[in-house]
């Protein structure tokens, strides 16, 4: 029943041996059989082109609408590297494309960029006629588009804006 004393003695000792093995094959196997190096493994992580959801492809649109409506105020080229103001505007047209409703989403405080950004806005209106898949239950579709305001008070709005110059 008990276990005899040379046993266990001995017990400790062949874990030991065990283990020192079972480690000396688990390095064994990583190890390289050919000696040559190997190369790098080079991962390609370029962003895939997203589809437009129907939302970017109406924003690009209306975009393009306020963009030919106030043509003369529009930046021609790329937008200088320094912008003079950002300013978003949140806007809610109904199904046949009028404007509704206009709201300040985000801006750094220029007045006279905020008030050029919604009166081009409303020259706009109507804007193209939503789908209405985008239409919600009130009738309306919200949507934000930023304007990109060079020093000189002209801009382009973001959905279809050029790149910026790069500032170096």
């Amino acid at each position: 029943m008990y276990a005899q004393p040379s046993q266990c003695r001995r017990a400790p000792h062949a874990a030991g041996g065990f283990t020192v093995i079972a480690c000396v094959l688990a390095v064994s196997g990583c190890a390289n059989p050919d000696f040559e190096p190997k190369q790098p493994l080079i991962l390609n992580l370029t962003p895939a082109r997203v589809p437009y959801t129907a939302l970017d492809q109406y924003k690009i649109a209306a975009a393009q609408r306020v963009t030919a409506v106030n043509a003369r105020q529009i930046t021609p080229g790329n937008p200088q590297p320094m912008l003079r103001s950002v300013v978003s505007l949140e806007y809610w047209v109904d199904r046949n494309g009028n404007l509704t409703g206009v709201a300040l989403y985000r801006s750094n405080g220029d007045q006279e960029a905020e008030r050029i950004a919604v009166a081009s806005l409303r020259r706009a209106s109507p804007l193209p006629m939503p789908s209405r898949a985008l239409v919600d239950s009130s009738g309306r579709v919200r949507a934000v588009e930023t304007w990109l305001f060079n020093d000189d008070g002209r801009f382009q709005l973001r959905s279809v804006a050029a790149p910026q110059i790069d500032g170096q």
